[in-house]
């Protein structure tokens, strides 16, 4: 008998009521850990037609796992996207569907219970050989977790492998900030009769990098959004569960300038209805997006190898507001993250802080005094000696 389904066994109920014979078995419940202990009554007391049934169950529930065992990674893969369909938002099926199909180029195993750890190792190998990022790869590998572990649950496995050393190790980068001087360059060449874009027209973008430079939205929740959640009263936009990471509403207050900017793009569609699209978006996932993106990079003057992703706009919102001494707290509530840790660890950004730190301390020479060509505290090209004082700048007016 396999692991998963126990020896069948006949006894007498325990309760003691009944003289008929009854089987019981063990069978591992969806969690992979534990065991459900099964009864069922022969309604006969004839041994032998108890033994006679007992056969039967067993090579029943043989049956069933060895159906099981034999499910294909392929059929697993359809029932899987099927079922979490209407359960999902369509950009997370698309990176499920990414992520598995991916698995399935791999080409192996065929048969969805011989997936185990080696295997999951060669396919992150495999993906890194690729070309892939770390991150795409570790992604992808986050994915391939949950079906399996969907798997388990609906009884196709016994246990899942352990992902924990199949994941592979990312240095923690800081927070890309987009400074303003590269945000106004991008805007302007959005007005280049050079730059021909190939999905949505130069004013569609230059809202959709108004929202997302200023308010922090992610990208599924700028083109989510619609007129109705928006109020040019309340100077506020109000972000939908569904279309949010964290699938958690939230309001978002906007500067009446950027209120304009909204308005001025309202009226250039015609005043469309309130549940129109801000942003329409006429295509199944994002991966259309950097098609007309990496053309505005180059259009900005971007250096290649330097080009901004749009999550850079949040990421540069968020610590735009930590510099000018916004509350942490209510930079996680902009923003809608779930804990103040996730907005210290990966959107502070802490280099104007450490040159402000490196200029605290006075620095002594051998002496045990301040250098002397230097001022004790500040940038020396902004300070002048006392014997400098009334004197013009080099090449300035008094």
């Amino acid at each position: 008998m396999d692991q998963q389904v126990r020896k069948v066994e006949i006894l007498k109920h325990p309760n003691g009521r009944s003289p008929n014979w009854y089987l019981r078995w063990w069978e591992l419940k969806a969690n992979g850990r534990t065991w459900r202990e099964r009864w069922r009554s022969t309604r006969t007391q004839v041994r032998k037609e108890a033994e006679r049934q007992r056969r039967n169950l067993e090579r029943k529930l043989e049956s069933a796992r060895q159906a099981e065992r034999n499910l294909t990674w392929d059929s697993f893969v359809e029932e899987f996207l099927e079922k979490h369909a209407s359960r999902k938002p369509a950009t997370t099926m698309g990176l499920y569907r990414h992520s598995l199909n991916a698995f399935t180029k791999f080409g192996m195993p065929t048969v969805l219970e011989k997936v185990d750890h080696g295997v999951l190792e060669d396919f992150a190998d495999w993906r890194l050989n690729e070309g892939k990022a770390v991150a795409t790869v570790n992604r992808d590998l986050r994915h391939l977790r949950a079906a399996l572990r969907w798997a388990m649950r609906r009884g196709y496995l016994s246990s899942v492998p352990d992902f924990k050393e199949v994941f592979i190790r990312e240095d923690r980068k800081q927070p890309v900030v987009m400074p303003e001087q590269d945000f106004v360059a991008i805007i302007k060449s959005l007005r280049s009769p050079d730059l021909k874009l190939v999905r949505r027209p130069a004013g569609w973008w230059r809202m959709f990098l108004y929202l997302a430079y200023y308010l922090g939205l992610r990208r599924g929740e700028i083109l989510g959004l619609t007129w109705t959640k928006v109020s040019f009263d309340m100077l506020e936009v109000r972000v939908l569960a569904p279309t949010s990471k964290g699938r958690k509403e939230r309001v978002v207050p906007m500067a009446p300038d950027l209120a304009g900017v909204l308005q001025q793009w309202r009226s250039e569609q015609g005043n469309p209805g309130a549940n129109d699209a801000v942003l329409p978006w006429p295509y199944d996932n994002y991966r259309q997006l950097y098609d007309d993106w990496h053309l505005i990079m180059k259009a900005a003057g971007i250096p290649d190898g330097e080009h901004y992703v749009p999550k850079n706009c949040r990421s540069t919102c968020a610590s735009a507001l930590i510099a000018a001494n916004v509350p942490t707290v209510v930079v996680k509530d902009f923003l809608g993250h779930q804990s103040v840790a996730t907005t210290e660890t990966y959107y502070i950004n802490t280099k104007p802080a450490l040159r402000a730190a490196a200029n605290a301390r006075t620095v002594r020479l051998e002496d045990g005094t301040p250098d002397a060509d230097k001022p004790a505290n500040g940038d020396a090209s902004t300070q002048q000696t006392s014997g400098d004082a009334g004197k013009p700048s080099p090449g300035g007016e008094m």
